[in-house]
């Protein structure tokens, strides 16, 4: 067995770097982001759309449902969030392996292998691996994509890469639909090089469009009143328009999931604002290489397809998060890495040496030391959200119910609710609508609050229960008075006050019928 490990690693050694690298990548998510992270917000509604022991959030116009399919496997079968982290953990290193490794028959040698090290080792993809979250998998399907159409113009290429072309289409459709159009877009630019024509590339093309966008357009008229309608939906939600979130994206690099009012980002940090700055360069250095060594369309074309996928994020998205990003910085790590090779493949000159090594050793601590920043207190706040579903279901809080409040949804999804996230508490003092609705269905309703802020005015007449055992933060949980719910059928009473009991229906304040059927 020795021998025929040490046989293959002289046969292909590039590809058996590769595989160490995608090892590592695997190995390095479950030590240091760990399996034990819980769900956020975005992935409780993700999952719970094809989790049986939940009901299913409200999926809004912009969401896609290529990442619920590729969760469903083990969502279908537990609950178990650390099940699900080890099998995307796994999933996302073979997908950066396959990927990449369609790049080695384009371009044999150690590019491919560079470039799936330098975007395997930026924090974000090592955060996002182990996440139900589409951005990681349309950087996978976009390199997949890029390198297929790359080996479909050669000549003699046959039909594997045509259908590896339009499967990644179709996977990128799936899981974000808008970003498969930019993508296309790029590659349908390449086909009018008269060398590159080929009318099966074009149908692939367009095959994988329709593939990856016909849930999203059934969808829309089933849900959301026709395609024009969803589009709209999804443009407001998105806050399309014309934008420059450039530093915004850069603030992001330094940790914030998420920089969105009314969330602030801080300052430019300048070890980000020097890295960011120092991808063009390196960019153009590849191009340059390219070109030296008669590559230049297969260094080009990655590049191109990256500024395209990345531009509406940065120029037409009214806010920034570094996830979106993703895709641009997988296809920009190709030319990255052939420019980086062409620095080490020049004369050896000791100061030269010295910067790569100093460079690489940068890279790797700058992520490092961003990735600990990252996990740390999502690993605290995420575990607070299971100790206040624990706490919840101490309660004698049951289907069906609603979860009103901070973080919601992830509350809501462990204790099986629905669930109606807030961002900033309503100052009315009649309860909102979502929680009338629900009191009139007969469901259990709950408030929760993290006690950054006094309690909304709708909530002074409902008894206050501490949680003591969710930290950080001061939680509460506020369960509505009897009098202050309706029965079925019957409008909402506001306010209200009264002795409080120790039954069931008078702590959730619903009727006693209603409590009986919950607890079916």
């Amino acid at each position: 067995m020795a021998f025929l490990s040490a046989s293959w690693l002289r046969a292909d050694p590039w590809r058996t770097l590769l595989i160490l690298v995608a090892c590592c990548y695997g190995i390095v998510q479950l030590i240091f982001v760990t399996p034990g992270m819980g769900l956020g917000w975005d992935e409780s509604i993700y999952v719970s759309q094809v989790d049986p022991r939940a009901p299913a959030a409200d999926f809004i116009a912009p969401r896609a449902r290529g990442i619920t399919w590729l969760v469903a496997p083990v969502v279908l079968v537990t609950s178990s969030t650390e099940a699900l982290r080890v099998y995307l953990c796994l999933l996302s290193a073979l997908a950066l392996y396959a990927s990449f490794r369609i790049w080695s028959r384009v371009r044999a040698g150690a590019v491919a292998p560079l470039a799936a090290l330098l975007f395997a080792s930026l924090w974000l993809a090592l955060f996002y691996g182990g996440q139900a979250m589409p951005n990681l998998w349309v950087a996978f399907g976009a390199v997949a994509a890029v390198g297929c159409f790359l080996l479909c113009v050669r000549s003699g290429s046959g039909r594997g890469p045509v259908a590896g072309l339009a499967l990644s289409v179709a996977a990128v459709g799936l899981l974000r639909p808008p970003d498969s159009l930019w993508l296309v877009l790029a590659l349908a630019a390449a086909l009018a090089w008269p060398a590159w024509r080929r009318v099966r590339v074009g149908a692939a093309l367009v095959a994988g469009l329709v593939v990856g966008w016909a849930d999203w357009i059934a969808e829309a008229y089933v849900r959301f009143g026709g395609f024009a309608a969803r589009w709209q939906a999804a443009g407001a939600a998105n806050e399309t328009g014309l934008h420059v979130s450039l530093l915004e994206h850069v603030r992001a690099l330094n940790g914030p999931l998420l920089c969105r009012p009314p969330a602030h980002c801080g300052p430019i940090p300048l070890p980000w604002l020097l890295w960011a700055s120092t991808i063009p360069v390196l960019v153009l250095l590849g191009l340059y290489a390219a070109r030296r060594r008669g590559h230049l369309a297969a260094c080009a074309l990655p590049a191109v397809a990256g500024l395209l996928m990345g531009a509406p994020y940065v120029f037409l998205v009214g806010y920034a998060a570094p996830r979106f990003l993703l895709p641009a910085y997988a296809l920009l790590a190709l030319p990255i890495a052939y420019g980086v090779l062409r620095l080490a493949e020049r004369p050896f000159r000791p100061v030269l040496a010295g910067l790569l090594t100093a460079g690489l050793l940068a890279q790797f601590a700058l992520q490092g030391l961003t990735l600990d920043k990252v996990v740390a207190p999502r690993l605290a706040k995420r575990q607070a959200d299971v100790e206040v579903a624990r706490a919840l279901s101490g309660l004698d809080l049951r289907p069906p119910c609603l979860v009103y409040g901070e973080h919601a949804a992830m509350i809501a999804y462990r204790v099986g609710c629905e669930s109606h996230t807030v961002l900033r508490w309503p100052q009315q003092s009649a309860a909102p609508a979502p929680i009338r609705a629900a009191q009139s269905a007969g469901k259990q309703v709950v408030a929760v609050d993290e006690g950054r802020h006094a309690a909304a005015p709708f909530l002074e007449g409902w008894e206050r229960r501490p949680l003591p055992g969710a930290r950080p933060g001061t939680w509460q949980a506020y369960l509505p008075l009897a009098s202050s719910v309706p029965q079925a059928g019957r409008p909402a009473a506001v306010g209200g006050a009264g002795e409080l009991g120790h039954d069931a229906h008078t702590r959730w304040g619903s009727p006693p019928q209603l409590v009986q059927h919950a607890g079916r």
